[in-house]
């Protein structure tokens, strides 16, 4: 772990990492583990420390600090902190001992408390441990281990137990105690050995099999703290479902309130489900007594009605229940928009969440009526409805911007840091205007060394959030711009707006400008065959003295052929261009890049996609006021509806769940000194 990301919990600070990132970092070379030690906390833990001073500090001084709870890692999440994920102690364990099987030399010591567990688990936990360990890591290198008492006193002025670890060389020392023992035990002896102390509590026992270890379906499900409490009702210490409340209040007053803020809107949902659940008669009368008593109302007559009125009541009937559809749905827009709201976004997003949100309860509706007698779904009813959702949305949107813009007015005034690089969601951008990244490329284009750039859209981040290659890719680009005008509305909704979106089709033609000014050679690779050639031809008469060394399309599927993945290689490095334009769609083209960077001659990558066929005028772009207003995607739709169907109507969906998942972490660094924004992004 690079960087030890600390999210504080009442007094305690907790290491935000996945078990990945654990398992890398102990066995890792990192000099920062020597004679450190690792604790693992749950609740009572973290209560513990919030009132006794000195057991704090012993937590927070180690190396890492693991949440070894649900519970826990749930409070990092709503922090802001979605990476953070509950680390099993035995699981890390067994992780890291699997390791070792592959890397040799590793070396386990093993200390004990011997009155840990039950009678029964005393005395046969060590031998059923190393046998264990024999079994299962024949390769790993079992050091020694020690059983442990309480109190136990130097024999003749020595620790025998610490001059044992020293001797046996150990690169980790599982310490398993109950707490707080553990870490006073482990903070005694900081410094004082090569290898790291990890505290594992009762996890030896647990691999022992001499303690229940929870299935992996009851650790992950929110009603594990009840079943652990139900089966363990009497060894459980006095005051522990008191102290789990307490700290439920304590950390969980914000979620709570998040929560209670979508009550207006069930409730909403629940009145016009339960109006939908009249039947065709009941529902009839009621309108009808409703618009009869509005019309004597208004006529202030109470007298039989003609036949000549007797149309004009049921023209006004059929407005009343107009008016009501979308009065209802008009008050469940605008509850959707106060839990919205509460939650963290405004602005475009707001308003989509607002109108997706009530449309689907609108279509339910309108479906469960179906099976109400005397009832049916009725399209326009829907069309009514979503009249009224949308009117309240675009008001709401209107009304917020006026305080939206009087915010970023003033955070426009402050004087502040250029920060470079950002976190957003589930990568990092380039918060840089259109102007610069093309100068930043003119840079890269000259620099030594293989560079590349990457430009995300709501497609890469979907497929980023699963694919780990892709991710890392992003993780090590040199310049990472944003092109997707979703993204630029969720970090506005969220506060932190970005500087300005930077398509690549947008950006090559301005690249091949400077290129031509700064005599910079260009290689167009990708793209159908011929259209690179003809991209090549209308851009060296567009800007005179422009260098396209070479062009090649690939045949599809060539990256799963290293003959011709070698071919494309070479007919590349002939030309050693500066720039490398690549067209093959994401994410083949950045992994291609990726893969092969250091076979290729080149000094920076800038995969395109459909750029060179944009600039062939092979595909056409949508419109300027299309581009404005974020439809491009929707005129690339009507192009080729066939496969672009699936991507934008079911894959990119994923977009808003995904700025629901990482809100909080937008917040919390949106809210963070400018300063230390600066110190963490700054590639």
């Amino acid at each position: 772990m690079s960087n030890d990301l600390r999210c504080q919990i009442l007094n305690t600070e907790i290491s935000v990492a996945t078990v990945e990132d654990a398992v890398a970092f102990l066995a890792g070379d990192n000099p920062a583990k020597k004679g450190g030690y690792i604790c693992n906390v749950s609740v009572d833990d973290v209560m513990y420390a919030e009132k006794n001073v000195d057991y704090q500090l012993l937590i927070n001084q180690a190396v890492l600090t693991l949440p070894n709870s649900l519970q826990i890692s749930s409070e990092m999440h709503l922090q802001g902190y979605p990476r953070a994920e509950r680390i099993d102690v035995v699981d890390l364990m067994e992780r890291v001992l699997a390791v070792g099987e592959s890397k040799s030399g590793r070396r386990h010591y093993f200390v004990w408390y011997s009155g840990y567990g039950s009678t029964e688990d005393r005395n046969i936990m060590p031998e059923c441990l190393f046998d264990k360990l024999k079994i299962e890591y024949p390769h790993a290198v079992i050091a020694g281990g020690w059983e442990y008492s309480e109190g136990e006193t130097p024999v003749d002025g020595k620790d025998i137990l610490s001059e044992d670890i020293i001797a046996s060389g150990a690169d980790f020392i599982w310490v398993a105690m109950p707490s707080p023992m553990q870490e006073e035990w482990m903070a005694a002896h900081q410094g004082m050995f090569d290898g790291i102390m990890v505290g594992v509590d009762y996890g030896l026992n647990v691999y022992c099999g001499t303690r229940n270890k929870p299935r992996k379906e009851r650790k992950k499900g929110f009603l594990y703290w009840p079943r652990y409490v139900i089966s363990r009702c009497r060894q459980l210490p006095k005051g522990y479902i008191g102290m789990n409340l307490r700290y439920i209040w304590l950390t969980g007053k914000k979620f709570i309130f998040r929560t209670l803020s979508w009550t207006p809107a069930l409730a909403a949902i629940l009145v016009i489900f339960i109006l939908s659940s009249q039947n065709g008669v009941a529902s009839g009368d009621t309108s009808w007594k409703l618009t009869v008593g509005l019309f004597h109302l208004v006529t202030e007559e109470n007298q039989v009605i003609t036949a000549a009125e007797q149309d004009a009541i049921e023209a006004l009937d059929a407005l009343i229940r107009m008016a009501a559809h979308m009065g209802e749905y008009a008050f469940l827009s605008l509850m959707i928009g106060f839990a919205v709201t509460v939650n963290g976004f405004g602005g475009k997003i707001r308003m989509f969440y607002m109108c997706f949100l009530s449309a689907l309860v609108a279509v339910a509706d309108e479906f469960f009526q179906v099976f109400i007698p005397g009832r049916y779904g009725d399209l326009k009813d829907v069309v009514f409805d979503l009249v009224g959702v949308i009117a309240v949305a675009v008001l709401l949107y209107i009304w917020s911007r006026h305080f939206e813009k009087q915010k970023t007015d003033r955070r426009a005034e402050e004087k502040v840091p250029a920060v470079t690089r950002r976190k957003f969601m589930n990568l990092c951008l380039d918060d840089i205007t259109f102007e610069e990244a093309v100068r930043q490329v003119g840079v890269l284009a000259c620099s030594e060394g293989k560079h590349y750039v990457v430009t995300p859209n709501v497609d890469h981040v979907v497929k980023i959030e699963k694919d780990l290659e892709f991710r890392k890719i992003y993780e090590e680009a040199d310049l990472i711009l944003t092109d997707g005008t979703p993204l630029m509305w969720i970090a506005e909704s969220l506060g932190c707006p970005i500087k300005e979106k930077i398509p690549g089709a947008d950006m090559l033609p301005k690249v091949c400008e400077m290129a031509a000014k700064e005599g910079q050679t260009i290689f167009l690779f990708g793209a159908a065959e011929g259209v690179a050639e003809t991209a090549k031809r209308k851009l060296t008469k567009k800007y005179p003295g422009l260098k396209v060394v070479g062009v090649y399309s690939p045949p599809m599927g060539f990256e799963r052929d290293e003959k011709e993945v070698e071919k494309a290689i070479r007919i590349i490095n002939q030309k050693k261009p500066q720039i490398l334009v690549i067209g093959l769609g994401a994410p083949k083209q950045e992994k291609f890049i990726y893969r092969y960077r250091e076979k290729i001659d080149f000094h920076v990558a800038l995969p395109f996609g459909a750029a060179i066929d944009f600039e062939a005028g092979m595909v056409k772009r949508a419109p300027s006021w299309m581009r404005r207003l974020g439809l491009e995607w929707l005129f690339r739709f009507f192009q080729e509806p066939g496969r672009l169907f699936k991507r934008y109507f079911i894959d990119d969906m994923r977009i808003f769940w995904l700025a629901w998942k990482y809100r909080y972490e937008i917040i919390r660094l949106r809210d963070e000194p400018d300063e230390k924004k600066g110190e963490a992004y700054q590639k």
